[in-house]
């Protein structure tokens, strides 16, 4: 019910950049709709912004809002319902923030990074129709020479 790899390439700019944070809820229909009417065709739904509501979990970016706040647009974006995970809100609000954090700095030193982050271990519980992550991990390559400067899983 979430992405279960992201990628992609975060500037210095964009790492440095002032910070842009909509007041904006997650929604389903971002994108004008396109994926929740292709997962509706194939028997699946989007998670909804209220199945968080009282249930414990944060709404956990995975492509953060402080990666893509150089333009409104960009920022809006990462608000859509298929760009999170439930995270427990010491993971969201620490560890993982942790782990954005040192990413932004290594895109001001090296300039330009590659971020993968990869979910693919799940608990057996549940937030709404989402099952919850067990772990989320994340990799950083230097985007000239493909080498990878940080790894790491955060479990919750």
């Amino acid at each position: 019910m979430g992405p279960h790899i992201i990628e992609y390439i975060l500037t210095k700019e964009r790492a440095e950049a002032g910070g842009i944070r909509p007041n904006a809820r997650f929604t389903q229909d971002r994108d004008k709709g396109v994926l929740r009417d292709y997962l509706a065709e194939h028997g699946y739904s989007l998670p909804h912004h209220n199945d968080y509501a009282y249930s414990g979990y944060d709404r956990g970016h995975m492509a953060p809002n402080a990666d893509f706040n150089d333009t409104y647009e960009n920022a809006l974006m990462t608000f859509f319902i298929a760009n999170i995970w439930p995270q427990t809100p010491n993971v969201n609000r620490s560890s993982w923030l942790r782990t954005e954090n040192e990413t932004r700095r290594l895109a001001s030193v090296y300039s330009f990074v590659r971020v993968i982050i990869i979910v693919d271990e799940f608990s057996d519980g549940m937030v709404g129709n989402m099952v919850i992550p067990s772990s989320f991990k994340r990799q950083v390559y230097d985007l000239y020479t493909g080498d990878l400067i940080y790894e790491i899983v955060v479990y919750q």
